[in-house]
């Protein structure tokens, strides 16, 4: 069993004790760091008796990332004597909203990135690891930072497709005067250069790719750049943890398209 699987079972079992909780007012979680034993028995009974400690360390870490992020916190107050501290947990207000959403991936960075590079697989570095500190930001309740990182992640994907269609330009006289007018400007200015541009030119897309152009670029990459702007200067402005969710999530749809786009460009 992997990290992935052993964070699922974990997270199956907190959403079954909001669940019977939801259900019976009266019922109290009783949560003590031995579920993990009766949790993943079947698991370390397919492995020698020396490697069980290996099984439980994992699982042991998943909870300390939970707690790490608010979810958790130790302790159970209002139980029995000397349940205000370890062995015993108690699911936060936060933790029932993560615990039960119906996409948990913002909430897990490894399986959100694992999922990312499954839908993109041709993202680079760059982009991996400024959308890495977003999404590790975001659960650390850091939004500023989190909106931030993820505006840089957004535009490293749109230089790629600016550079990808610059290159793909086949008139000499047309691709001077691209280059002329994005050189050493900001990426609001080189977006509204490329805009200019593609617009005659996609008419030439495959259908998949001329339908959803608005959404994925005017669309999204402005709505993150704006926000990204709001959290990167003194405005004040605070930033909304939805919003934030909102952009992690159609992140993925997001470097795919482009990917896609860029991918076209390159062979035709």
């Amino acid at each position: 069993m992997d990290r992935q699987e052993a964070k699922s079972k974990i997270i199956g079992y907190f959403r079954q004790q909001i669940k019977l909780q939801e259900e019976r007012p009266d019922y109290r979680p009783q949560i003590q760091m031995g579920f993990l034993d009766a949790l993943f028995r079947d698991e370390m009974q397919k492995v020698p008796a020396w490697q069980h400690d290996a099984v439980l360390s994992v699982a042991r870490e998943i909870i300390q990332e939970m707690i790490n992020c608010g979810t958790l916190y130790p302790g159970q107050r209002g139980q029995v004597f000397g349940s205000d501290f370890y062995p015993w947990l108690t699911i936060t207000e936060y933790g029932k909203q993560v615990f039960t959403s119906e996409d948990w991936l913002p909430y897990d960075p490894d399986g959100y990135l694992a999922e990312l590079k499954r839908m993109a697989p041709e993202i680079d570095d760059v982009t991996l690891a400024y959308i890495g500190e977003s999404v590790a930001s975001f659960n650390r309740h850091h939004l500023l930072s989190a909106t931030i990182t993820l505006g840089v992640a957004s535009e490293n994907l749109m230089l790629a497709l600016i550079e990808a269609y610059r290159d793909w330009i086949k008139d000499a006289e047309r691709k001077g005067r691209s280059e002329k007018h994005i050189a050493d400007k900001w990426i609001s200015t080189q977006y509204a250069e490329f805009r200019k541009e593609f617009v005659s030119d996609i008419k030439s897309l495959p259908k998949e790719l001329q339908a959803d152009w608005e959404t994925y670029l005017d669309g999204i990459f402005n709505f993150v750049r704006l926000n990204r702007n709001s959290a990167g200067h003194p405005t004040g402005k605070a930033m909304s943890a939805k919003v934030v969710y909102a952009d992690l999530q159609i992140f993925a749809d997001y470097a795919r398209y482009i990917f896609n786009l860029i991918g076209h460009l390159k062979n035709h």
